[in-house]
């Protein structure tokens, strides 16, 4: 009897316990679509109420602290950010998120800080790399100094095919069959360098200028004439609103194979990007190019380069995203009769990247080609066309800070109607990523 009338006694605080939950829960689910239908006033007002019961909720707090920061509430906006670090410290979207706060509040060394920690990260796009960049020139002009950075690649490459050999040992052309080029494969160590720095140049206004050079030495073992040097330098201006950011690119680079200097490029790239959503944005770009080649032998190669290209970027997660591009390209040259200059081509590809936890990270790239040559080749008898597809995969995980260990592979492979320019090859590259 006793414990009937215990139960009786516990019903109601059960039931209403009960109630409390699906209250919670229905509440929760109105915030959510407020959240996305960025009625960020409506959500923050639900949230801030409920937070409380869910306290150990990642996406809950993540809204709440997108919510607080849209809305000007930036002290609870942070808090929220600060939950989801110690819940989830591998995500990349809410490491941003409370840097931008910490800019918000005027804490400028913390900001720095934690742009930075974004920065260093290899699994992050372009675009994004760029928009803090941005960030970074405003909190060290506030600083009253310009921001610097570098990231230096230290790798050890085995390539399988260096020259490009062909896929078959003989090719035919009109007048016989004739030996192919064979494969050669080698080892090398390869150094990558890139130095950024940006200077804000507004008061009220987005503009910023931006520096460039990047720096990129191959050594092989034995194929000393395959060896490579480039530098490259790309000074820019960019100008952002919230929804859009365009990038004027002046580009001057020197190519040196072998110890001899090969090819001389003076490019300009008007670049623009825009954010339908908070997830989804559309990049595109116009590029033209000369390219003059430095050996009297190689004269008839110096052509023009037109590109035009497109890029759909979903940001999947705050640790993932996933990014399809679409490139066109023209090249004609400048004089001569070579059959190897005029060509047309497309590409398609698509980068999946994800930081699956605060160590260790992926990209997943994968691409088709097609080129097509302007002239007929009396020699093959038909034009060439090229047909080509690469897949590669890249591993990274953080060993220090700013140190980080990476293992990519990548496969190679192009079908031509014109054998002697069919081939495969596939690139092991092992190292170690530093930034400064």
């Amino acid at each position: 009897m006793k414990t009937i009338l215990f139960l009786i006694v516990l019903l109601p605080f059960y039931l209403f316990g009960s109630e409390r939950n699906v209250s919670i829960d229905s509440q929760y689910e109105k915030a959510v679509k407020s959240y996305k239908a960025k009625d960020f006033k409506n959500s923050y007002e639900i949230l801030s109420k409920i937070y409380i019961s869910k306290l150990s909720d990642v996406k809950l707090n993540f809204y709440l602290g997108r919510s607080a920061f849209e809305t000007g509430n930036y002290e609870v906006a942070l808090a929220a950010f600060e939950r989801v670090e110690m819940l989830d410290p591998a995500n990349l979207g809410n490491k941003l998120q409370m840097a931008r706060t910490y800019f918000m509040l005027k804490m400028y060394e913390d900001a720095e800080l934690a742009f930075k920690e974004v920065l260093e990260n290899p699994n992050i796009p372009q675009n994004l790399r760029t928009n803090i960049e941005l960030y970074l020139s405003k909190v060290t002009k506030i600083q009253q100094k310009s921001f610097t950075y570098a990231t230096v690649n230290l790798d050890w490459v085995y390539d399988s095919n260096v020259n490009y050999g062909s896929l078959d040992s003989e090719y035919n052309i009109n007048t016989g069959t004739l030996p192919s080029t064979p494969e050669k494969s080698d080892r090398a160590l390869q150094l990558y360098a890139d130095l950024v720095n940006i200077y804000d140049i507004g008061d009220k206004n987005g503009f910023a200028i931006k520096n460039r050079v990047k720096l990129f030495l191959k050594d092989y073992q034995n194929l000393d004439a395959f060896d490579v040097a480039y530098i490259g330098y790309t000074p820019s201006i960019l100008y952002k609103e919230t929804k859009y950011l365009g990038e004027f690119v002046l580009g001057l680079d020197v190519l040196n194979l072998g110890d001899k200097e090969y090819l001389r490029t003076l490019s300009f790239t008007p670049r623009f990007e825009y954010s339908h959503t908070n997830t989804l944005r559309s990049i595109t770009h116009v590029k033209y190019q000369k390219k003059f080649f430095a050996q009297s032998a190689q004269y008839d190669l110096n052509a023009e380069h037109y590109e035009l290209a497109y890029s759909l970027q979903n940001i999947l997660s705050p640790r993932s995203y996933i990014q399809g591009n679409i490139t066109a390209i023209r090249e004609r040259k400048h004089h001569g009769i070579r059959i190897d200059v005029d060509y047309d081509e497309f590409r398609a590809n698509v980068v999946y990247a994800n930081q699956f936890t605060a160590v260790y990270g992926t990209e997943l790239f994968a691409e088709y080609r097609r080129r097509n040559y302007e002239d007929h080749s009396t020699l093959f008898g038909n034009t060439r066309a090229d047909n080509g597809g690469t897949a590669a995969a890249t591993i990274n995980a953080r060993i220090l800070k700013t140190l980080r260990l990476h293992l990519k592979g990548t496969y190679n492979r192009v079908e031509s109607n014109q054998d002697r320019f069919s081939y495969q090859k596939y690139t092991i590259t092992a190292g170690l990523n530093k930034t400064f």
